[in-house]
């Protein structure tokens, strides 16, 4: 039996299987069709012994693992073609697939029709792969579903801060100064001296919103090719809204945009410490601002820093030989301490300088949920994307659109400290 008939049987025998299973009640087929089924399946099965014989004897592939040349002239232990396969071979190949012989099946589409060459392999790769002019190009590269993102950097603001949402612009009342309290003498003897009169001074500071956001013109063609390039356009407009945010929450001016926490906050060290060498002074600086915050904040106290800074207090205690490391890392909750305090990481934060200067804020210590707040108008939290199918469609383009309105304030400065070092 011909290779070709035996594919061709097999597929409607399957098809017929198929499609009485297909039409059974509820699974179960009558005794007439389930004869049919057990007779269909057991000719399948004499199928596939016939078709498995067929396709060992005539695959080039299953014979030779080599180039062409060998595949006609047998070389060592490969097993030499017989005259039959390599005559319709050459007849194949001389007309340019027009005449085609049963003995080459292997490869056969009984669905589609035509036949396959076998692909021949001298290594891992084609030759022709990366060619150029000259006929490269031949074949196409795949590419896997799926875009390896870059690393979005540490934005550590938000998640210190005290996050809200608002629906419209928000007076965040403050106390300024506290009442002032005094000794009262003892009334007596027609003698009747008042209580001191005083009264705390109350400030407001107004959370609004700034706009902030982008879009991302996508061609109709990438967007119905790529499946995967919308999921990865939209995480990167979500990440550059991150950390443009996270620039304005460190060090933002508060005129036009939101106000930062650099120069807003207490003085803590105040006066810049100078790093040296061994970063025993930059030590210091991290241990002297502890005592510059009030107790109130320790509860909810924590550090915010850039990862440079880190690295430099891990390496001035690494040459230090501290007895008890004042850098250490919670393994169970994932997070680094410093002095017992959970760090968070933003690249806004300046970095220890490494010239001379008057000074750089290295570090923030302090409460900053009770310090500092951010406003997402609308929802807290959320960046709003939106698919813009019209306004470009003349041009084959969808905008990709996302933004979120937010504001960040300072209202209680004592509630964070700074620690201000210099070069040496």
């Amino acid at each position: 039996m011909k290779l070709i008939d035996a594919l061709q049987e097999k597929n409607e025998l399957v098809a017929n299987s198929n499609r009485l299973l297909s039409l059974s009640t509820h699974g179960s087929l009558s005794e007439p069709d389930r004869a049919i089924y057990r007779a269909a399946q057991a000719r399948i099965s004499d199928l596939d012994v016939i078709i498995g014989e067929s396709k060992e004897k005539n695959s080039i592939t299953g014979q030779v693992n080599g180039d062409f040349a060998r595949l006609l002239v047998g070389n060592g232990n490969r097993p030499r073609l017989s005259a039959e396969y390599t005559e319709a071979l050459m007849n194949y190949l001389r007309s340019n697939g027009k005449q085609v012989a049963s003995v080459l099946s292997d490869g056969y589409d009984p669905i589609g029709g035509g036949f396959a060459l076998p692909k021949f392999h001298a290594g891992a790769n084609d030759s022709y792969e990366g060619g150029g002019a000259q006929g490269g190009y031949a074949t196409t590269t795949p590419t896997l579903p799926y875009i390896s993102p870059l690393a979005i950097p540490d934005l550590g603001a938000r998640s210190v801060a005290s996050v809200i949402g608002t629906q419209s612009d928000l007076k965040l009342p403050l106390q300024a100064t506290f009442s002032s309290a005094g000794i009262k003498l003892e009334s007596g003897g027609g003698t009747n001296t008042m209580f001191a009169d005083s009264q705390p001074t109350l400030a407001t500071t107004t959370l609004g919103a700034y706009m902030m956001g982008l879009y991302s013109p996508v061609s109709f063609e990438l967007m119905s090719d790529v499946g995967e390039f919308q999921q990865f356009v939209v995480s990167d407009l979500l990440k550059a809204i991150m950390v443009l945010e996270d620039g304005y929450f460190v060090g933002g001016s508060g005129s036009g945009q939101p106000q930062g926490l650099l120069s807003n906050v207490g003085l803590g060290t105040d006066a810049p410490y100078l790093v040296e060498s061994t970063g025993a002074y930059l030590l210091d600086a991290l241990v002297d601002v502890l005592g510059t915050l009030k107790s109130t904040y320790f509860a909810n106290a924590a550090w915010l820093m850039s990862r440079p800074t880190a690295t430099a207090i891990r390496r001035a205690q690494q040459q230090l030989n501290l007895f008890v490391p004042v850098f250490t890392r919670d393994h169970v909750r994932g997070i680094d301490l410093l002095h017992g305090y959970p760090v968070s990481y933003s690249e806004n934060v300046p970095n220890i300088p490494t010239a001379t200067n008057a000074g750089a804020t290295v570090a923030l210590f302090g409460s900053f949920k009770d310090a500092f707040v951010i406003g997402d108008r609308g929802q807290a939290g959320g960046i709003n994307v939106k698919v813009l199918d019209q306004p470009l469609a003349l041009y084959g383009q969808i905008a990709l659109l996302a933004y979120r309105r937010s504001d960040s304030k300072v209202r209680l400065a004592e509630g964070v400290q700074q620690v201000n070092v210099s070069h040496s």
